[in-house]
């Protein structure tokens, strides 16, 4: 194991100790706030969410990821890189604030007349604080970086649950985004210990900026099959429709957003150190999608196997729509993950320009999926989703393949062993669960969860090279551990 590596996995494992935690935290926040507040709060707050997300990609404009995956980046660059990223933040806000009369016409919903200004505010803290993140992922804090993700979010639910029990209803969620941004950005700047010079013109800027745009556009590619679903159901049906459905969205996103996504900044920085030391991108990429899909996986395994009675339980029966909507949505979200690793592949190796086109064509498809099922209800839209993760997996292997001489072959074989253990796993949990004994009971759930599991590790340890690869997670972890 190279120094790179062993390093790279002792981050991890605090980067997955604070996923966890804000796992924990957020968990906590969907059920006492579900209980506390209606469908149509959460689906008032989601017509904004899906403009203040745009706006997010926009400020953005790719300059988290080149910051993060330059490994020459000067401290006058990433200077730069944040006055560009604050800037377009603040841009943003204004133009979402200004455009709050488009937003209630569209959606012929008045309230948002004074909730859209509030959400905009978001974009202009994002913007500032988005380099001081930046800075404590490329040396690597990542103790800092989990009181950082953990605190905020904690913070930000105590004054949530506190003025939904006020009885301000949805203005608890709008209270609840807000000051996570603000709390995250003044956490931010007291951990990094770093500082922005002025802006200045220094070597390299021109290149930075061109890549930085080309995965911006690549990202705001991606925004728009992510949040073109939310829109539609919000414009075709009403905030109750868009609340079940945004609400069974969360609970897929969470996986991949609280535990896939914040690894970014502990895979890329390690893939490039360890390529320094002589290793090779791939072997570490791979090793890393086993065992992150393995984790994500596992957990739709058993979430989406009891999700008729862990919905219902956990959130209350108002919720039972969402139900369905997140078992279709969860197929989808189990091969997310393993596109996310062809997301690192396309950022080491500079390919923006790839990416973009990429993205144009996969979220292109899933797009226009989901605009027609927009034409049938809701569990449609679901699928044309689902259909769109799936699809865009292979795609993207193949693509790496021919622009970056991917062994793209490797990682279908890596992903596809732990896919079968989730369908076996999910076809256990989901029939115990609804056909055993004690249906719909937490003995019941309890029995079909272990049952599950079961199932899921027996069927990739019974697959080519499974076994293996679980064993080879096992040893890397406890070879992390003993080293400190």
């Amino acid at each position: 194991m190279t120094g790179a590596i062993g390093r790279g996995i002792r981050a991890s494992i605090v980067t997955a100790l604070s996923q966890g935690l804000k796992l924990l935290v957020g968990l906590v926040g969907t059920v006492v706030l579900a209980r506390l507040l209606r469908p149509e709060d959460f689906g008032l707050v989601a017509m904004v969410g899906a403009f203040v997300a745009l706006g997010d990609v926009i400020r953005d404009l790719g300059t988290s990821v080149v910051g993060l995956g330059r490994p020459d980046l000067s401290h006058r660059q990433a200077s730069n890189l944040f006055w560009i990223s604050s800037g377009l933040g603040a841009a943003c806000a204004l133009v979402l604030a200004l455009s709050t009369p488009l937003l209630v016409r569209i959606f012929a919903e008045p309230r948002l007349a004074l909730v859209t200004p509030v959400l905009a505010f978001q974009l202009l803290l994002a913007g500032l604080s988005a380099q001081f993140l930046v800075h404590l992922a490329r040396e690597m804090r990542y103790w800092r970086r989990l009181v950082l993700e953990v605190v905020p979010l904690s913070l930000a639910l105590v004054l949530a649950v506190a003025t939904a029990s006020m009885g301000f209803g949805y203005w608890a969620l709008v209270v609840q985004a807000v000051a996570v941004a603000a709390l995250r950005l003044v956490m931010a700047v007291v951990l990094s210990g770093w500082f922005p010079r002025l802006p200045s013109r220094a070597v390299g800027n021109r290149a930075l900026i061109a890549d930085s745009s080309a995965f911006g556009l690549a990202q705001l590619a991606g925004y728009v099959s992510q949040n073109i679903d939310s829109i539609l159901i919000g414009a075709r049906w009403d905030a109750t429709s868009l609340g079940a459905y945004d609400q069974a969205f969360k609970l897929l996103t969470l996986p991949n957003r609280q535990m896939v996504g914040p690894f970014t900044h502990v895979v890329i920085p390690t893939v490039n150190r360890a390529v320094k030391e002589g290793g090779d991108a791939h072997e570490v990429l791979l090793r890393v999608q086993f065992a992150l899909g393995l984790i994500v996986n596992w957990v739709y395994t058993i979430s989406a196997g009891l999700a008729p009675w862990l919905i219902p339980f956990a959130l209350g029966e108002q919720w039972t729509d969402s139900v369905p909507i997140f078992r279709i949505l969860a197929v989808g979200g189990a091969v997310w993950v393993f596109s996310t690793v062809s997301y690192w592949s396309f950022i080491l190796s500079n390919l923006g320009r790839q990416l973009l086109l990429y993205n144009i064509v996969s979220k292109g498809l899933t797009a226009l999926l989901i605009l027609g099922a927009s034409f049938i209800g809701v569990h449609a839209i679901a699928w044309a989703v689902s259909v769109g993760l799936v699809v865009s997996w292979p795609l993207n292997l193949l693509w790496l393949r021919r622009t970056a001489d991917q062994p793209s072959a490797r990682y279908l074989r890596n992903g596809m062993t732990i896919f079968s253990g989730t369908v076996a796993g999910y076809a256990v949990t989901a029939g115990l669960l609804e056909f055993g004994p004690g249906s719909m009971t937490l003995s019941a759930a309890l029995v079909a969860a272990l049952a599950g599991t079961l199932a899921f590790l027996a069927v990739i340890a019974a697959l080519p090279n499974g076994a293996k690869q679980l064993a080879g997670v096992q040893r890397q972890l406890l070879a992390a551990l003993r080293s400190g």
